[in-house]
């Protein structure tokens, strides 16, 4: 069975961290773009985290370049896991449903759209 590719939106920031742990050998996805801010694009992830977590950065996102926003619309990933601000959430997490992406996020921006979904653990 092929993955799903999975983005990762503020995937140096903690919640992007916590993210990138659960989905790390998850029989359904695969993590294959990872986006924050303007400081950290072009670097690899390993280089541009500052890994908060007690777990080691997982290999397989290691060498993954990050990101800026500039490159969401030519993301190839079917799914974006958001741990963006909710100050920066909703202009990025709105180009990625407009691109196709399914958009799973924390963020308060659009919880009382009637068209989104909302998810109650």
């Amino acid at each position: 069975m092929n993955k799903i590719k999975v983005a990762i939106l503020g995937a140096t920031g903690t919640v992007g961290q916590r993210f990138i742990q659960l989905l790390e050998n998850h029989p359904w996805f695969e993590i294959s773009e990872l986006l924050a801010s303007s400081r950290s694009a072009g670097k690899s992830y390993s280089d541009a985290v500052s890994w908060k977590l007690d777990s080691e950065i997982p290999n397989s996102v290691k060498n993954l370049i990050v990101k800026s926003e500039d490159e969401i619309e030519k993301f190839t990933s079917q799914i974006a896991f958001s741990g963006l601000d909710a100050s920066v959430a909703g202009d990025l997490e709105f180009r990625c449903a407009n691109s196709g992406m399914a958009v799973v996020s924390n963020a308060r921006n659009f919880r009382m759209e009637k068209e989104v979904p909302l998810l109650i653990p």
